[in-house]
């Protein structure tokens, strides 16, 4: 198969569904000769923050001379991005040929139980390609909860769990406590575990995981604290308690000072175990992570900002950010998918708009542009409705004043059309 039929090939084991438990991912890496073992691994959960965590971590490994992987989902525009080493993307070739090896398992399978879907698959390429390129350190995330995701076959070196929010309730549960216990099932015995001061009800379940467990766990915030110096549009500077030093982040927003603490607890706890880390790599790192979509300034004339927030709690955050950070008018590009709680991410960011342009992503997962615009005019007073993100960005643009912002959010399909959309401009 070319490129693009195995890309089909994966695409089309989505239609198996959300599929929970480790029985065949097991059954799968043992086939590729467990390749999971050959390298040393920081595992990452939660619900906001978990990518950002994992992309300040690795940079700060990368930067210390290892082989560094990491592993991520969804991606924005390329699936390639989902599997990275030293911050470059699997290339074809490589991906084809582990595409195949798991071709050849998968439709070995034909019992309804054990049919392997387009996640454990791409997990197990991941894994794969970091140990033939001989990774020695991955920083892996987890795709959705935790204690029964295809990552789980991981033995780590350090956990950590950033803040949990209400998201998949219909999978991970209808609670806080719920969730963070889906979520805290990828502590294992003895194994450190750095988390965020957050919601008691959450907390409250991590620390009795971990103490079950015999895991040392680390509250960033109340442990360890940190102090975000500055936070402009060219990113953050954060002092940061355990390393005692102060550190500069380009990634935007304030909540971004809480999210490095916890790379910077990860960090500390791999020094304890073995892994050195100088100053100079964990400030270097940090000062070059790259984590597109995260409150990201695309453009400066004209002011366009991409980013991929799908979580009530998240948008919330975001929009506030987004208001003490910008002083014209903002022209809002919404599209959301149709699992996530549409009114509670409309509510989130509408009222951030004097205008808003409803959109719907290429996807049939999700919410149409009129179902959008719906929701966002009980927030917004101007709302429209745009068929296609491209076709959106184009209106957004003609209604943007000079001194305006048009800011593209709601998911990550949407974010990737958009960043398609920049690209063949």
């Amino acid at each position: 198969m070319d490129y693009g039929e195995t890309l089909s090939w994966l695409y089309g084991r989505e239609t198996m569904g959300i599929k929970f438990g480790l029985d065949n991912i097991t059954r799968l890496l043992d086939h590729l000769g467990d390749p999971h073992r050959r390298f040393r691994s920081v595992h990452v959960a939660g619900t906001n923050g978990k990518g950002s965590v994992s992309a300040m971590t690795a940079s700060m490994l990368q930067e210390a001379g290892y082989v560094t992987g990491l592993y991520t989902s969804p991606h924005l525009v390329d699936f390639r991005e989902r599997i990275r080493v030293d911050g470059g993307c699997i290339g074809e070739r490589e991906m084809l040929r582990m595409a195949e090896e798991v071709r050849e398992f998968a439709e070995r399978s034909s019992a309804p139980e054990e049919r392997l879907t387009f996640f454990e698959l791409t997990t197990a390429m991941a894994f794969a390609h970091f140990a033939d390129a001989g990774v020695e350190e991955a920083v892996v995330e987890v795709g959705m909860g935790g204690r029964l995701d295809a990552t789980n076959v991981l033995l780590p070196d350090c956990c950590a769990i950033t803040g949990i929010g209400l998201e998949h309730t219909a999978y991970l549960g209808t609670t806080r406590a719920a969730i963070a216990g889906e979520k805290a099932g990828i502590i294992k015995p003895g194994v450190p575990v750095v988390t965020i001061d957050q919601d008691p009800e959450a907390l409250d379940v991590i620390s009795r995981i971990a103490a079950e467990r015999g895991s040392d766990l680390k509250v960033v915030g109340r442990d360890a604290s940190f102090e975000v110096l500055s936070s402009t549009l060219d990113g953050n500077e954060v002092h940061i308690e355990e390393i005692g030093a102060s550190v500069r982040v380009p990634l935007l927003g304030r909540y971004q000072g809480g999210n490095c603490a916890v790379a910077c607890g990860i960090i500390v706890e791999l020094m304890k175990r073995g892994t050195y880390i100088p100053d100079e790599a964990i400030t270097g790192g940090l000062a070059r992570v790259k984590w597109p979509g995260r409150m990201d300034m695309v453009s400066r004339s004209p002011s366009m900002m991409f980013d991929v927030t799908h979580t009530p709690d998240g948008a919330r955050e975001v929009a506030a950010e987004i208001k003490r950070l910008f002083s014209g008018d903002i022209v809002l590009v919404l599209g959301v998918l149709d699992d996530k709680d549409l009114d509670g991410i409309a509510a989130g960011f509408g009222p951030l708009a004097r205008t808003a342009v409803a959109t719907s992503a290429a996807t049939p997962r999700a919410f149409t542009a009129g179902a959008v615009a719906d929701a966002l005019r009980h927030y917004c007073p101007s709302v429209e409705a745009v068929d296609g993100v491209a076709n959106a960005l184009d209106r957004a643009l003609e209604l943007c004043p000079p001194d305006g912002t048009v800011v593209v959010t709601g998911s990550l399909y949407t974010a990737g059309e958009a960043y398609r959309w920049l690209d063949g401009r």
